[in-house]
């Protein structure tokens, strides 16, 4: 487990992501007890929990207090379709499950209000950390300047090869390319910076989730077993 001071300074109550010390913390069924534990650790009430239903997309779902429990005992009960959540409830944590995917945390400074998404290296073709940002700052009248974000553990340029076709779709779109490595890192910082966030108020974890060993990883063994990254205000 990693918790986020740089986020917990500023305004979080909780910005954390499990690793496998805690288990398997996915949506399915058979992980339910180890999202307790791990949430119970984190003083965070798991009933209370909101995660969506993640598909690789842009959608970003604006969440309330009556989306309170949508998405913690599966999918099948999860929010609506859609890769970023928002908020500006306090004491009500959002949740999404990453097993080399890029979890990104933004904060509002004093805990205005905070955003979670899931950036899937779809999701961060389309812009959907930026398009997180904006509908952060539209819906809570946030400026930019105002936000802090934290790139999360995830595949990282040493390790994520991928097609060719989809290594030249990256380039064209403005990302950095290593060959036909992709750096979701600085692709994430970019559309973070995009959006008005200053520099300096950016953390990358720079943490690979497939040759390190302390988190799961799809590209390492193909398993369902997934990492939760919860944040909460």
């Amino acid at each position: 487990m990693i918790r986020f001071d740089f986020l917990e300074s500023r305004g979080a109550t909780v910005a954390a992501i499990s690793g496998k010390n805690e288990g398997d913390c996915g949506a399915h069924a058979p992980s339910a007890r180890a999202r307790k534990a791990f949430l119970r650790t984190l003083g965070l009430n798991s009933a209370r929990l909101v995660c969506p239903r993640q598909v690789h997309g842009c959608a970003v779902a604006c969440v309330s207090a009556s989306d309170r429990t949508e998405g913690v005992f599966g999918l099948d009960k999860a929010l609506a379709e859609a890769d970023a959540v928002i908020t500006n409830v306090p004491g009500l944590p959002l949740g999404i499950t990453v097993a080399d995917c890029v979890p990104v945390f933004v904060v509002a400074e004093g805990g205005r209000a905070a955003g979670l998404v899931h950036g899937g290296r779809e999701g961060t073709k389309t812009g959907v950390t930026q398009n997180a940002v904006r509908a952060l700052c539209s819906r809570y009248a946030l400026p930019p300047a105002d936000l802090y974000a934290v790139i999360g553990p995830s595949a990282g340029p040493c390790c994520y090869e991928v097609s060719a076709e989809m290594a030249a779709d990256f380039h064209a779109a403005g990302y950095p390319v290593r060959g036909r490595n992709l750096d979701l890192w600085e692709a994430n910082r970019i559309q973070l910076l995009r959006a008005g966030i200053p520099e300096q108020h950016i953390l990358v974890s720079a943490i690979c989730t497939i040759c390190g060993p302390h988190f799961f990883s799809y590209r390492t063994n193909k398993s369902r077993e997934r990492n939760l990254a919860v944040l909460a205000i």
